[in-house]
């Protein structure tokens, strides 16, 4: 294998583990929690900059890590790591499932709590399942 064919592997490496990346923090940390405030509308989702920053570092982080051992046996566990990372993130963002809000009917302001952590836990599940 020639030397350019090696820098071009490696640079593909790094280019598909920042997408990886950047991909699981689309899903984890923007989709599904937009997801759930727009189907539960009033719902807070808890937003911190410091922890999309940090998911983001991690998730990019571990995608490359993966992407550059892909042909290791620690693969496997980093990949599991990002979706269990992405899982928690999900699951703070939202309170662990107890969605509380507000909905404003005929001048009066009604506020509710509802836990709906089990059709959370699904989706999350589902998301693991699906996404490579």
């Amino acid at each position: 294998m020639s030397e350019g064919s090696k820098v071009r592997k490696v640079v593909s490496s790094v280019v598909v583990g920042i997408l990886t990346g950047l991909f699981y923090y689309f899903v984890y940390v923007v989709l599904l929690p937009t997801l759930f405030s727009k189907i539960l509308p009033g719902t807070e989702v808890l937003e911190t900059p410091i922890l999309w920053l940090l998911a983001f570092a991690l998730f990019t982080g571990i995608g490359l890590a993966n992407s550059l051992l892909k042909e290791h046996p620690i693969s496997l566990p980093l990949r599991l790591l990002s979706k269990v990372l992405g899982a928690l993130i999900v699951l703070t963002l939202l309170n662990f499932g107890v969605v509380r809000g507000e909905v404003f009917m005929g001048g009066a302001v009604i506020e509710y709590s509802m836990d709906i952590s089990l059709p959370l836990y699904a989706i999350i599940l589902f998301s693991m399942l699906m996404f490579p």
